[in-house]
């Protein structure tokens, strides 16, 4: 009979660097868990992903996104319509034609072109307002005013935000914003030239008025002679058509409706120079 203890083989050895590889696997997956890989890009947003700082050229658009935590992590950035204010200190101070300082202050509608987020903030970063807007508008501003006179510059407000306009965009498009619109708030010009400007129209106006009432003066007295020819020509033709017999005729004609009213008794009409006929009118019976 054997006696001797029944021996189990003995199990294989693992490496000790497969142990500890697979201890830090489970570790990295445990804080990747607690980390939370997942990012939300909002809808209005894009997202630009950056690997150990280095941007990806292709943007992440809304929805939900896996990332590497502690080496990747992700920028919003907004698509939506921007405004951004020029006023108060950051008004515009732009020299005219004629010398003067005009003073303009305005708000620029814009937003970025989405498949350009990454570009964008490759560029300039996160900052891109302060980097790009502003010193676009501030320079469109001074080029354009520097063209136009004072007085130019107090009436023509309009003229003024489209030639802004236009020049704002043509130099966002080349750094992937797009304008919507820019909408001049106020333009302030020294006191002393706002008088003079105003006087100024005062007098054209006036000008331009007296210049009405003396067309109309000029155009009434036209009117006046029209008008005194054709009593003129009238009365001419009136008067060749009066013969002694018509008048005759005419002259009884009244007379006898004179007499046939019932005011008149008696009338005295003269015929001639020679005989005045009296007119009996027998009373009408009541």
């Amino acid at each position: 009979m054997d006696l001797e203890p029944h021996r189990y083989p003995s199990p294989p050895k693992v490496p000790k660097g497969l142990v500890v590889a697979g201890v830090i696997l489970v570790a990295l997956v445990i804080l990747a868990l607690f980390s939370n890989p997942f990012v939300i890009v909002p809808s209005g947003h894009v997202g630009v992903k950056l690997t150990l700082g280095k941007a990806s050229p292709e943007e992440m658009k809304p929805g939900l996104h896996l990332i590497i935590p502690f080496i990747q992590k992700v920028e919003l950035m907004s698509v939506r319509t921007h405004s951004y204010d020029l006023t108060g200190p950051n008004s515009i101070n732009a020299l005219s034609k004629d010398g003067l300082t005009i003073n303009v202050e305005l708000t620029t509608l814009y937003k970025i072109m989405p498949d350009k987020a990454s570009e964008i903030y490759v560029e300039y970063g996160p900052l891109y307002e302060d980097r790009i807007i502003k010193p676009v508008i501030r320079s469109a501003v001074r080029d354009v005013i520097a063209t136009l006179d004072s007085s130019q510059v107090y009436q023509e407000r309009s003229l003024i935000q489209q030639k802004i306009a236009q020049q704002v965009r043509s130099e966002l498009e080349k750094r992937f914003i797009m304008l919507d619109e820019i909408l001049i708030r106020d333009i302030r010009l020294p006191q002393k030239v706002v008088e003079a400007i105003e006087q100024k129209r005062r007098a054209l106006e006036e000008a331009q008025r007296m210049r009405f009432l003396v067309e109309k003066e000029k155009l009434e007295a036209e009117r006046k002679k029209i008008e005194a020819r054709g009593i003129a020509e009238a009365n001419r033709i009136i008067a060749g058509s009066l013969t002694k017999e018509y008048l005759m005729w005419k002259f009884l004609e009244n007379i006898k409706a004179y007499a046939e009213s019932g005011n008149n008794v008696i009338i005295l009409m003269p015929y001639d120079t020679k005989m005045m006929p009296i007119i009996q009118i027998p009373e009408r019976r009541k």
